[in-house]
């Protein structure tokens, strides 16, 4: 007897969506992590958090995953003094790994929480023309904390257009910078801000310096060329250049 075509093509996509699933959960419990053998010593040593180890098994960037914690590790063994801060939250998923690799630095968070500013998008090309006041809207302030979880009022939250939103904080040093903003305006305000703060030893990351993201590659590019230290590239998913503060 023979199947129904129709029956036969929802059979061959069910059969399909299985095999992925079942390829998607095996690579996840069973397939190469390529771990760099720092974390991977310390995950044998019960040094990283079931939560940290959790959220890194999800988290699809790994080679971003790896280098905030190489940092912060750094950092530490460095002993950096500063807070940690991220310009660009959205939903919290970065935010979230590097509290939990440091929970022990006040970590500022920096956003409108409700998508961008229509002044940042006019001078846009490229991918971040095309987007609009409503795009990487659907966060909330609540939403991000539930997320991080906070640790004793570790989390600061700073609420609305950057750098509006640093007031009172002049004096604050920083350790680690994640940018990841998007944006030509809020990419140089946030340089603009976070560098001269930056202590000695520190880093600024910033996200998605790629072709798609002309504005932010410019602010980059711009800023980098008035600074004594070169931008280092990091081969993630989206290109991520960091800024590492001379001594």
């Amino acid at each position: 007897m023979h199947l129904p075509l129709f029956q036969l093509f929802n059979f061959s996509i069910i059969l399909i969506v299985l095999i992925f699933l079942i390829k998607y959960v095996w690579d996840m419990f069973f397939g190469e992590t390529y771990e760099p053998p720092a974390w991977e010593q310390a995950r044998k040593d019960g040094k990283l958090s079931r939560e940290l180890l959790n959220a890194a098994r999800n988290y699809p960037d790994k080679v971003r995953l790896y280098n905030f914690w190489i940092q912060i590790q750094r950092l530490n063994k460095e002993n950096v003094k500063g807070d940690f801060a991220e310009l660009g939250v959205y939903k919290g998923e970065s935010a979230r790994l590097i509290h939990l690799m440091d929970r022990h630095r006040i970590f500022h968070l920096f956003d409108t929480f409700e998508g961008f500013i229509d002044t940042d998008l006019k001078p846009e090309t490229g991918t971040a023309a095309t987007y609009d006041s409503n795009s990487f809207a659907d966060t909330s302030i609540n939403k991000v904390i539930k997320k991080i979880g906070d640790n004793s009022g570790m989390i600061k939250t700073h609420v609305g257009s950057f750098p509006e939103s640093t007031l009172k904080m002049e004096k604050t040093k920083f350790s680690l910078v994640n940018i990841d903003a998007d944006l030509y305006n809020p990419t140089k305000a946030g340089l603009e801000f976070f560098y001269p703060r930056l202590s000695p030893g520190g880093v600024i990351l910033i996200h998605d310096y790629n072709e798609k993201w002309e504005g932010l590659v410019k602010a980059v590019d711009d800023f980098s060329s008035c600074i004594p230290e070169q931008i280092v590239l990091i081969p993630d998913l989206d290109s991520t250049v960091m800024i590492l503060k001379n001594r």
